[in-house]
């Protein structure tokens, strides 16, 4: 393979038909990704059975990521089909960040669930843990907590006292 071939997909189009070919296309994968993951309309010529079957497996698949970090809550959620709803409608508005990985979805889809008052008893350690062990940076992730001392931690209605550093607590008063 020559030069001119290895960036002919490169160069800009020779043809107009090809400008508006691409440009047609790069439409219609837009609406397919929105109905995926954003719950948008079903494009023309799909079908909504076979995009729903694959809407479910995705969420799935997320839900598998943050069972890896969470796997108390992501337990609760597969069990419980309300909570799975909640965690549905969750994941067709909070499209992943790219480069956040599936610690930052698990940390989201805990304060999501705490600030619904919906957060699952089977749960309330490990958000417990989350929220001693890291803090919020200002852009909304969750940055690991490097300090040593007492800390009063809330979730939901609850509220537990702890001391100690970064992975290493001891509770002062609160679950065991």
């Amino acid at each position: 393979m020559g030069p001119a071939e290895s960036t002919a997909g490169n160069a800009p189009d020779a043809e107009p038909g090809l400008s508006v070919a691409r440009s047609v296309l790069a439409a219609r994968q837009q609406e397919l990704v929105a109905a995926l993951v954003a719950d948008g309309p079903v494009p023309d010529g799909f079908d909504p059975q076979r995009l729903t079957a694959v809407r479910l497996g995705l969420a799935r698949k997320r839900l598998g990521g943050i069972g890896q970090h969470f796997p108390a809550l992501a337990a609760e959620v597969r069990s419980d089909p309300t909570l799975w709803e909640l965690y549905f409608n969750w994941h067709l508005s909070h499209p992943p960040m790219p480069r956040a990985g599936s610690f930052a979805d698990g940390a989201a889809l805990v304060d999501f669930l705490d600030d619904e008052g919906r957060l699952p008893t089977a749960a309330t350690r490990e958000a417990l843990m989350l929220r001693m062990d890291t803090s919020p940076a200002p852009d909304g992730r969750r940055i690991p907590a490097r300090w040593f001392g007492v800390r009063l931690v809330r979730v939901g209605a609850g509220r537990w006292w702890a001391a100690g550093s970064h992975r290493r607590w001891v509770w002062v008063r609160g679950p065991r």
